[in-house]
């Protein structure tokens, strides 16, 4: 078992938060994702009404931009890989992740959206939910990505992804 780590970052329309994608080239291995739950930071005061919508799609094209993803990083505020199982380690070129990609990622069918409130001193914002319902599974050249909806709220949300290769 592997994780994503992606700390928080600021919402925003239509916003990409992530790309995570499986290379084409490393021939036959799937991904299957278990678990992405959006994390609401607590630590950013915010005064909002209005809810962010976010969206769970599967992209044909890999994440461009934006900041890659690390191996085993010890940056709280940088995206990465995290063997579960520290004797699995992950291996970079078998997986692509980027956080708030400016290019690539590119829509995909929908595969889940959950709607999330952000106001750090409402109790709602604190209970967690899962994108995925069941298992997703990414094959090889295709990924999956996380974006908000087209309208714009406030605060900060980071996420939490469980999956195996």
């Amino acid at each position: 078992m592997h994780k994503l780590f992606l700390p928080a970052q600021a919402v925003g329309a239509s916003l990409v938060y992530f790309d995570l994608f499986v290379p084409a080239t490393i021939g036959y291995r799937d991904l299957k994702i278990f678990s992405i739950v959006p994390v609401v930071s607590g630590a950013v005061a915010v005064t909002g009404v209005v809810a962010v919508d976010l969206f769970l799609t599967r992209t044909s094209a890999v994440g461009t931009g934006g900041t890659a993803a690390t191996a085993e990083g010890t940056d709280l505020a940088a995206a990465t890989f995290t063997a579960v199982d520290n004797s699995q380690p992950i291996i970079l070129s078998q997986l692509s992740a980027r956080l708030t990609p400016t290019g690539g990622a590119t829509a995909g069918a929908i595969l889940a959206y959950r709607s999330l409130f952000s106001e750090e001193t409402n109790a709602g914002t604190y209970t967690q939910v899962n994108l995925v319902s069941s298992q997703v599974l990414v094959r090889p050249g295709t990924g999956i990505r996380v974006v908000q909806g087209s309208v714009a709220s406030v605060g900060n949300i980071g996420f939490d992804v469980l999956f195996s290769v």
